[in-house]
């Protein structure tokens, strides 16, 4: 039954055949609106599925740790789970070429590194991808200062003391890192070549491994990342004695810089970045890089960062994509310069 009301509507008052032409027009705008944005609508519901989010380190270390905050923060933002896979090996590069050789839509990504695109390219004699062309960079992820530090029980105070040391007896101090061609090993191979001071490279699977070795007293001191070094820091296992980046961290304001102690050029920071196969198509890689930016972005993800001790980058995809290029020339100029081989 028609309520009285709506016989007065308007629409009832005009003329008889108008109705049945108002309907046509209204299917017709309908087809229009549907067929018209059908693109744009499909990018913004991407993804429509859950994203692989490789990590090619073990569980439990520093990017894992990272990874998975930055996974669940860009779980948040969107419809489907962002799901972390482990696939260590090989400095990173087992599972880089995974995501390397798949299918490029945006489904599979990886947490990259400094490590796995700068350094192992010149480290390893066969590498199954090409780090400077297999990749389509999305976002900058953090940044991971270096830190030298010593045995809690050591008498040496300072870079100078340690550079001193270790000109008046060659080859007596040693520092440990997580193996040869980590980040730790090259910045004391920039260290060492910079103050003269001859130092033995202890190469181990991994930093956590060789802070046991510091505490027995059976290697001088380690150089590792600020996330990796924190907590032995924090249980009195070492002492810290410099920053190897270019400014000192809130968590350990009274430990100087290399630049305050005489040897600014002796810096590496280890950075963290989102890559997918490089022939991901422009709109799904502008995508991901917002996602993964707001991510960064938040509160959790920029608390959890910071407790690590790691400093939040969410650089665009031409950033780096820059800062990858520079790395990956100047860690093979560092690598030729310290006399090291592939696979040695």
């Amino acid at each position: 039954m028609i309520h009285p009301r709506a016989l007065q509507h308007p629409l009832c008052q005009l003329p008889a055949g108008t109705l049945p032409r108002l309907r046509l027009l209204g299917a017709a705008a309908a087809a229009i609106v549907v067929l018209v944005p059908a693109p744009a609508i499909a990018q913004d519901t991407f993804p429509a599925r859950p994203i692989r989010f490789m990590v090619p380190f073990a569980a439990g270390g520093v990017s894992d740790i990272l990874g998975r905050t930055l996974a669940q923060g860009m779980s948040q933002l969107v419809a489907h789970p962002v799901i972390v896979e482990n696939r260590g090996g090989a400095a990173g590069t087992v599972g880089a070429a995974v995501v390397a050789s798949a299918t490029p839509d945006g489904y599979t990504i990886l947490l990259s590194s400094l490590t796995t695109q700068a350094i192992a390219p010149h480290m390893q004699r066969k590498v199954a991808y090409d780090g400077q062309k297999a990749f389509a960079p999305l976002a900058g992820v953090a940044l991971s200062p270096n830190i030298l530090s010593i045995g809690a029980k050591s008498s040496l105070m300072t870079v100078k003391d340690i550079v001193a040391a270790a000109r008046a007896n060659p080859g007596k101090l040693s520092y440990g890192s997580s193996g040869l061609g980590s980040v730790g090993h090259l910045t004391g191979e920039m260290l060492r070549a910079l103050s003269g001071a001859e130092m033995i490279h202890i190469p181990f699977k991994s930093s956590a491994v060789a802070y046991p070795d510091v505490l027995a007293g059976n290697i001088t001191m380690v150089i590792d990342t600020l996330p990796s070094a924190l907590q032995h820091i924090k249980n009195g296992t070492v002492r810290p004695v410099v920053m190897l980046s270019p400014k000192r961290t809130p968590l350990l304001p009274d430990v100087p810089t290399i630049g305050e102690a005489g040897f600014p050029e002796a810096t590496l920071n280890f950075w963290s970045g989102m890559f997918a196969p490089a022939a991901t198509p422009p709109a799904t890689v502008k995508r991901l890089s917002e996602i993964i930016v707001r991510a960064i972005e938040s509160p959790e993800v920029q608390q959890r960062f910071a407790s690590l001790g790691a400093v939040p980058w969410p650089v665009p995809p031409a950033d780096l994509a820059a800062r990858a290029r520079e790395d990956y020339a100047l860690m093979g100029k560092l690598i030729k310069g310290a006399g090291l081989t592939p696979e040695q």
